[in-house]
């Protein structure tokens, strides 16, 4: 394996000397894999699949890719049997503990994802998931991620060759549980696959969708900029995609809730989803056909309860195993179960597994039966009056995303369409959206309906405002789970970033001239100072959403 990415990786990491603010967040500490702290390389090879013939594969996505009625897929699950025991190297730490290696490579794979079907943390061990070079790093994983049936699915790391890392503290007494029982070989997603020409992932979908942050009108951008950080991608855990919403309830208590389609279970274990939130690009691409700037995140859960589906309306209501953690800014949808018809209607998704996207129709959708299905029609060419959207499109991959009304509601979740790209136009065709009115008290049992789950105090109320994760959080500076190291810095300074998806730097001399400036919206972020000469800088952070900032003193020195 190579060592230059890992030895600056544990320069830096046995140099961190302090958080510049108190975390508000304790449950998520971002920690790096124990080997890469102590220089310990895989004394292994990685364990070796056979290369996968994707052809037939590519024949069945060009047809199923057309069909919003299902789930977008991604990837191929491949099945490995590892364990602790016979698999995989132990290694004794020279302060105590111990850590166990393993890898696994399905050449060619663009991303990799891993399946746990026994999976249990004891209090204090940690397990990461990184890939060959050290570029690609799973946030930290703890024994808050066990589960009652203890399985797990991870989400994505980038590359054919993944490792799997766990970490034991010395004073662990209680027996670890880490059984894989399979990978998802992600053939898309990532960069071009020359394999598959019309294969790509990030900016794979239509070249007139607008990214999320471009403007849709005045009228909705107060609405956009919270309901932004309610939408998910989803992994279902078997190799395809949907797009899901975070829900808001009557308490008003953060349950974490996720509403998507119903055609979304199909074959899909909820157990083993992963989700990812504020995947969004910081330099938003409206509809011009060019490509949308990329960010690496860790705003990832893994793993829900199933509670609720009624496939009248299309609906799946998932609650997350885990609470969403208190410094992260994401924000809880609000609702409408009046059925009233919407004056314009906006949408947001990730169409094939792309990056969150937006669109807008100002026809205002109307209410249809489509073949027994209770839908929100948003007429097209084909079906219904109007000419489909005006701003964007939905694609494969968007399934379960929401629909929201004109006062920033959730009123539905995208069921099937014929609404595609044309160039750089939306072809004026229609979709359609299962209506959450409907799905409110569709069936005749809580796990055919919305009502006791989004209602639980029985308040009878038709509607509710979106929440924000962060209200309650003081927000004077740049604050939470946030880490600047080494200080002092001698060629290279660190940001850590699990909260900020839009956050940015500018970095100073001490008479106030700009030397860097750029993005830090990525979960890890290096700013090179090894040109600069030793003394006094200044290293400013601002979110570009709350408009909140902080500014750092930074020291260079090379003794």
């Amino acid at each position: 394996m190579p060592t230059n990415h890992y030895m600056k990786k544990i320069l830096l990491f046995s140099f961190i000397l302090f958080f510049f603010l108190n975390c508000f967040s304790q449950e998520e500490v971002i920690e790096l894999p124990a080997s890469w702290k102590y220089n310990i390389h895989n004394r292994m090879s990685p364990v070796n699949l056979p290369p996968l013939n994707l052809h037939n594969i590519a024949q069945e996505d060009s047809i199923n890719d057309l069909d919003k009625s299902l789930p977008w897929r991604y990837g191929i699950e491949r099945s490995v049997n590892l364990d602790l025991v016979n698999d995989g190297v132990w290694t004794s730490l020279p302060e105590g503990g111990r850590i166990w290696q393993v890898g696994i490579k399905s050449p060619n794979a663009l991303n990799l994802s891993i399946k746990f079907d026994k999976f249990y943390l004891p209090e204090g061990a940690r397990l990461h998931l990184y890939n060959g070079d050290g570029s690609d790093l799973s946030k930290t994983i703890s024994n808050n991620e066990n589960t009652p049936n203890r399985l797990f699915g991870s989400w994505f790391i980038t590359g054919d060759v993944i490792w799997i890392e766990y970490f034991e503290p010395e004073y662990v007494s209680e027996e670890v549980q880490l059984e894989i029982g399979s990978i998802i070989h992600g053939y898309r997603m990532g960069e071009v696959n020359q394999l598959i020409d019309s294969s790509r992932g990030l900016n794979d979908s239509g070249d007139c969708n607008y990214d999320v942050n471009c403007p849709i009108g005045g009228d909705f951008e107060n609405e956009k900029n919270i309901l932004k950080k309610t939408v998910a991608l989803l992994s279902l855990g078997n190799g395809y995609l949907c797009s899901a919403v975070l829900m808001n309830n009557t308490r008003e208590d953060k349950t974490p809730y996720l509403l998507t389609a119903n055609h979304c279970l199909e074959n899909s274990d909820p157990s083993f989803w992963s989700i990812r939130f504020n995947w969004m690009s910081p330099n938003p691409v409206c509809g011009t056909g060019e490509d949308s700037v990329d960010i690496q995140t860790n705003f990832t859960m893994s793993g829900a309860e199933y509670k609720a589906s009624n496939a009248l309306s299309d609906f799946a209501l998932v609650e997350l195993y885990n609470l969403i953690p208190s410094s992260w800014d994401i924000a809880f949808s609000g609702w409408d179960m009046s059925d009233t018809p919407p004056v314009f209607e906006v949408g947001i998704h990730h169409p094939n597994g792309d990056i969150m996207k937006i669109c807008r129709d100002d026809s205002g959708a109307v209410k249809e039966n489509a073949n027994g299905t209770e839908v929100w029609l948003i007429g097209g060419v084909t079906e219904g009056t109007g000419d489909g959207w005006e701003i964007g499109t939905t694609e494969s991959g968007s399934s379960g995303s929401p629909l929201f009304n004109q006062n920033g509601r959730l009123i539905g979740q995208l069921y099937a369409g014929q609404s595609f790209c044309n160039g750089l136009v939306n072809n004026n065709d229609y979709d359609i959206y299962g209506r959450f009115g409907v799905s409110w008290d569709a069936g005749a049992t809580e796990d055919s309906r919305l009502k006791e789950w989004l209602d639980p105090i029985n308040t009878g109320q038709f509607t509710i405002g979106s929440l924000q994760n962060l209200l309650n959080v003081p927000d004077i500076e740049v604050t939470g789970t946030l880490q600047i190291f080494p200080n002092p810095a001698s060629s290279e300074i660190t940001i850590l970033n699990n909260r900020y998806p839009n956050l940015s730097y500018t970095f100073y001399n001490a008479l106030g001239q700009v030397l860097i400036e750029g993005n830090a919206s990525n979960s890890m972020s290096l700013i090179n100072v090894d040109g600069f000469s030793e003394g006094m800088y200044f290293l400013r952070l601002v979110d570009g959403e709350g408009d909140s900032e902080t500014t750092k003193k930074i020291i260079i020195d090379r003794q």
